[in-house]
């Protein structure tokens, strides 16, 4: 190991890594291949998910994850939604998440969800769910209140799964 810049940096080559049982408590996808996958790195003997820990490549080609830092994988599907800032001191994501790959996102986590759709605050509920479970889906940039973009969001997903369903 050794400091570059201030950050530590390990000497070990960048790894990807495809253990199926590993999960991201900031992204929720499980380490592997698949639609809910993604790829792990390697760092300081624990695995870290690509898409959410901000990571960094050294000139010799080796990975480092900045901390505090998001995507720190653990076993099995967590409960406790703050695990996802378990290895935070800030409460800052690496980075914002694009309105378009947050709205697929959102989609996909609604379509997901395990909640009564069926209650007439359903959504309201589900967005409160995000926030706690998933806040880095709610950082994309928006000039008002998020909730109303991911409620247009959610009917519009409504919509099309009616008319897929007929």
């Amino acid at each position: 190991m050794r400091i570059i810049g201030g950050v530590l940096c390990t000497s070990e080559p960048n790894k990807l890594r495809t253990t199926s049982k590993l999960h991201c408590p900031s992204c929720g996808r499980t380490a592997g291949n698949g639609p809910n996958g993604v790829g792990t790195v390697l760092y300081l003997n624990q695995e870290w998910c690509v898409r959410c820990a901000r990571s960094m490549r050294i000139p010799s080609g080796n990975a480092c994850i900045l901390q505090p830092s998001l995507g720190r994988m653990v076993a099995g599907p967590t409960t406790d939604p703050l695990d996802a800032w378990i290895d935070c001191y800030v409460m800052t994501p690496k980075r914002r998440i694009k309105v378009d790959e947050a709205r697929r996102e959102i989609q996909r986590a609604w379509a997901m969800w395990n909640g009564d759709k069926g209650a007439s605050e359903a959504m309201f509920m589900f967005f409160g769910w995000l926030q706690r479970h998933r806040p880095y889906f709610l950082t994309f940039r928006n000039k008002g209140d998020p909730w109303q973009r991911v409620h247009s969001w959610l009917i519009q997903w409504e919509r099309i799964s009616r008319q897929r369903a007929e």
